[in-house]
């Protein structure tokens, strides 16, 4: 499927005149149907001409009004979940724009009939709550129209780039294609451990027994597409272990994960990269006492992973550009749960925070 430009294209060019196509359309339509009604009164080329003008004067006050729901509401409320907020302000919109279109009515539309002979239908107080069930009616109907066609648009856009995901997909390096990872984590711990074999045998010994584990994790488990989330938590406790024991400096680490068994799988080295980007963000800070909060929730199929670490406070961003971890992870999410996860990162004045939520039933295979 192509998605054509004239319809889909953010250009200037094509956004004007689609714009005009579609308003000269309704302007035509309502002025048709309003000829229907009148043309035995008053002859069929006299009603559609005045219809054509009075229902032209009238539609900036539709355009304001739709505009004012695609371009205003939606990137404001709708797309960042403040629904509420949206339901009210729109309600207030329609009261607005239906004493507008009764103004008009009264001193322009009356007036334009009047130059044509023609009568125009005085309302009386009487019907008044009639008369406004009728253009309260009418008003959101040409909102939901608007509201239909954009999200409608925007609806198709997203399926266009779910089937491109796809088919990039298969282009890729046959191992990224399977979900595999370069555990660069692994290196800089093998480094630590030439270091501290000498000084430190101990912690050395019990260090290469878990890096025993998490070799022997790559070689056989990262070439699967999806591997038992039992696993991917044992390994980030032995990747956290490892860090504790191996790290340059004392590290408060305050971890809580999920132990209850799970049939559920994941993508292998989903978790372990974001509190590698954690561990090497502290190790490259200079903090009297740094701190990683590491939280890992299971709620049925939806996984959430929680951290926060600290940082000096003049630090704005993460620091030595170590964000491009962040980049592949984000890159590697879109690939693999396309529309099912949720990535933040908050950097406040003295913490770093990365929340992370997937649906593991939604990814692409």
């Amino acid at each position: 499927m192509n998605i054509h430009p004239f319809v889909f294209s953010n250009k200037q060019s094509y956004r004007l005149s689609r714009h005009a196509i579609f308003w000269f359309l309704w302007i035509l339509y309502y002025a048709i149907m309003s000829t229907i009604i009148m043309h035995a009164e008053y002859g069929f080329a006299k009603s559609f001409i005045e219809s054509f003008i009075e229902v032209a004067e009238s539609t900036p006050l539709d355009m304001f009004f739709c505009y004012f729901i695609i371009y205003f509401l939606f990137p404001r409320f709708l797309y960042k979940g403040r629904y509420v907020g949206m339901l009210l302000l729109w309600l207030f919109a329609s009261i607005i724009f239906i004493l507008l279109y009764e103004i008009n009515s009264i001193y322009i539309s009356a007036y334009i009939r009047h130059l044509y002979g023609m009568r125009y239908p005085v309302f009386s107080s009487a019907n008044f709550a009639y008369n406004f069930f009728v253009l309260f009616s009418q008003i959101n109907m040409e909102g939901c129209i608007a509201a239909s066609i954009k999200l409608g648009k925007l609806w198709y856009i997203k399926q266009q780039e779910i089937d491109l995901i796809k088919q990039e997909k298969k282009k890729i390096h046959p191992s990224e294609q399977k979900g595999l990872i370069e555990p660069a984590f692994l290196t800089d711990l093998l480094t630590r451990m030439e270091i501290i074999a000498n000084e430190k045998p101990l912690v050395a010994a019990q260090s290469i027994k878990k890096i025993r584990h998490l070799l022997l994790y790559i070689l056989y488990e990262n070439s699967s597409s999806k591997v038992p989330l039992n696993k991917e938590f044992a390994l980030l406790q032995e990747y956290i272990d490892l860090e504790k024991l191996t790290a340059e400096k004392e590290i408060t680490v305050n971890a809580s994960i999920s132990t209850a068994l799970t049939p559920e799988t994941i993508a292998p080295f989903i978790l372990l990269p974001l509190v590698e980007n954690a561990f090497k963000q502290l190790n490259s800070y200079a903090l009297k006492n740094p701190t990683l909060n590491i939280t890992v929730l299971l709620q049925h199929e939806i996984i959430d992973i929680k951290l926060n670490w600290s940082k000096p406070i003049e630090t704005s961003s993460l620091t030595n550009g170590r964000n491009i971890i962040l980049q592949n992870i984000s890159k590697r999410l879109d690939l693999i749960y396309p529309q099912s996860h949720e990535l933040k990162m908050l950097i406040e004045a003295e913490q770093i925070l990365i929340d992370l939520r997937i649906n593991l039933k939604k990814a692409i295979n």
